[in-house]
């Protein structure tokens, strides 16, 4: 019980780690990869000629809806306040509920009672509070000085998207309602009104049924996929998957069959030696 019940603080803890300056090398480039495959998602199609003959229509537009400071508007106005907001009620949180995502049965959940996350860490880290605040200070920070980096390929985005969502006629209609003075003021707080305090109010009422919601989630995930196959386990494998798993995770067949003990599938020896080298690369 112990143990989950840690794992589940530090879950929370982890969520606000350390900024991205004080990752290791490793890190960063395991990031860049990972943003990379990420980027692979989204291909768009080219341009027509029609729609490329748009694009300076629609470059107006969009020095209407997202002139630039915008992004840097937004993470000023609406994040940091949002990140100070969350760090302030965290420690209101049960513990009880990320005990119950991280798998403790009921029975031992009810045992918590109502005990929160800051009786807790008030315990095993009295610098909690203070931590977490200057952690998202600086995830702010940093985030608003990449997100003016961005803006440029952002802005050239949703010129392309205008030019392809919308026709001549409609663009430019669209332009000449914006140089009044209602249509001026419109474009203006068109992106910013969607993180304004009262809709954010509105938003905060979704994460506590979020939380209570997670539970039924894993339990529906379980039983969706109840009737698939389980992940194999090493002896599962024929001999030519065994040499074939070695090759492609870099360890001898000694080293798979010591990993995938007893119900030790693939895929959890996969996790587990991440988490190593995880934990290996923060100890260095």
């Amino acid at each position: 019980m112990i143990r989950t019940l840690t794992a589940s603080i530090a879950a929370v803890t982890l969520t606000f780690g350390p900024p991205v300056a004080a990752q290791t090398g490793s890190e960063t480039n395991e990031a860049a990869e990972v943003m990379a495959l990420l980027g692979d998602m989204f291909q768009a199609d080219p341009l027509t000629a029609e729609q490329e003959a748009l694009l300076p229509l629609a470059l107006v537009t969009v020095d209407q809806v997202f002139p630039e400071g915008t992004y840097r508007t937004l993470m000023e106005e609406t994040m940091q306040p949002m990140f100070d907001s969350m760090f302030g009620t965290m420690g209101e949180w049960p513990v009880a509920t990320f005990a119950r995502i991280g798998g403790l049965p009921d029975d031992e959940v009810a045992g918590l009672g109502d005990t929160t996350l800051q009786e807790i860490t008030e315990i095993v880290d009295p610098a909690f509070g203070e931590r977490t605040r200057l952690s998202g200070q600086a995830a702010v920070e940093m985030i608003t000085n990449l997100v003016d980096q961005i803006e440029p390929s952002y802005r050239a985005g949703l010129a392309r998207a205008y030019a392809v969502r919308f026709t001549r006629t409609q663009l430019t209609e669209l332009n000449a309602f914006f140089e009044t003075p209602t249509g001026k003021y419109y474009a203006g707080q068109s992106m910013l009104i969607y993180a304004d305090p009262q809709v954010m109010a509105a938003m905060n009422e979704m994460m506590p049924a979020m939380m209570e919601m997670l539970p039924a989630m894993m339990a529906e995930m379980e039983t969706r996929t109840a009737a698939l196959p389980a992940p194999k386990t090493y002896d599962d494998l024929t001999a030519d998957e065994r040499t074939r798993l070695s090759e492609l995770l870099g360890v001898s067949e000694g080293d798979l069959e010591h990993n995938m003990q007893s119900n030790h599938s693939v895929i959890d020896t996969v996790v587990e030696d991440s988490a190593d080298e995880q934990t290996d690369s923060g100890s260095e």
